[in-house]
């Protein structure tokens, strides 16, 4: 967080300090949008089917910026997938969709899966569901805060082609802090490692624990700084902090402890995570069915 985010933050209140952030993130940040090349498109490439995997829980505020432009980012790309969880959140997110979202979830471009079960927010459990409900070949985690940038399927898919499905793509590049969770890798090697760590308190490290173990594992890891796929929308400390447990809770405090245990189970060799009681376990409802579907 910049110093100027940080004054910001003490001195207004914290809806007015959003709202400033957001406008600064979406008109005024400046990112280098360069051409992609020509090989992105081409028609020779093996075409992997792509799932995008977003969760959310009272973060409509987000969503509604980021949601339906990521998918029109990535529709000219044929096989792709948009898993959407609404992880019980209270602010008016399943009405939102229902209204907004229904002509893509008609198209089978986006699948959306809600729980009332969490009454805190979990970040590993969160996105480990929304992976598992993914059904396609790769995964990306895209967090709800997080913009794709025109095309990042075709550049998704164009990675795997030139490096195998044996890699993880990670897209972050400072200062762009916000893009650390842009995780990409195969279904299968999300598999092996076990998901995230549900073990983790409910945030922090969790996105670096899996590049970790996944590095120790030996599958290839690679970082991408193209601009075009950087995009985002700041959180607060406050914000990072809410909804996590009953009582207040201190991000940086739960994200430096979940690092002692992430470097502990690495180095006693422990690289698969939720070994013996499994990840992603939930009760889901898909596209306003009511009929439950289990996740085990």
């Amino acid at each position: 967080m910049s110093k100027a985010t940080l004054l910001l933050s003490k001195l207004l209140p914290n809806q007015l300090e959003r709202k400033i952030r957001t406008y600064r993130d979406i008109y005024l940040r400046n990112y280098n949008i360069i051409d992609l090349p020509a090989e992105v498109y081409s028609k020779d490439l093996k075409k992997h089917s792509i799932s995008f995997c977003t969760n959310c829980m009272n973060r409509l505020f987000h969503l509604r910026h980021t949601m339906e432009e990521n998918i029109k980012s990535n529709l000219e790309y044929s096989d792709v997938e948009f898993v959407l969880v609404n992880y019980n959140s209270g602010d008016g997110m399943h009405e939102w969709v229902r209204k907004n979202l229904m002509s893509y979830i008609e198209q089978g471009v986006l699948n959306y899966y809600y729980t009332s079960e969490p009454q805190y927010f979990h970040m590993s459990k969160a996105k480990n569901l929304a992976h598992k409900l993914a059904k396609n070949e790769i995964v990306c985690n895209l967090d709800g805060d997080n913009f794709t940038g025109k095309d990042f399927a075709f550049y998704i898919n164009y990675l795997f082609n030139k490096h195998g499905l044996d890699s993880i793509f990670h897209f972050k590049k400072a200062p762009y802090w916000g893009c650390e969770g842009r995780i990409v890798l195969s279904k299968v090697n999300f598999e092996k490692l076990g998901g995230y760590d549900e073990d983790f308190h409910p945030a922090g490290h969790q996105d670096h624990d899996l590049i970790f173990r996944g590095k120790a594992m030996g599958i290839d890891y690679h970082t991408i700084e193209i601009e075009n796929f950087l995009k985002y929308l700041s959180n607060s400390t406050l914000e990072k902090s809410t909804g996590l447990a009953e009582k207040k809770v201190d991000y940086y405090k739960l994200r430096d402890e979940n690092i002692v245990s992430s470097n502990k189970n690495i180095a006693e060799g422990r690289l698969v995570a939720n070994a013996e009681k499994g990840w992603g376990k939930s009760v889901v409802y898909k596209n306003f069915s009511k009929e439950a579907i289990i996740v085990e």
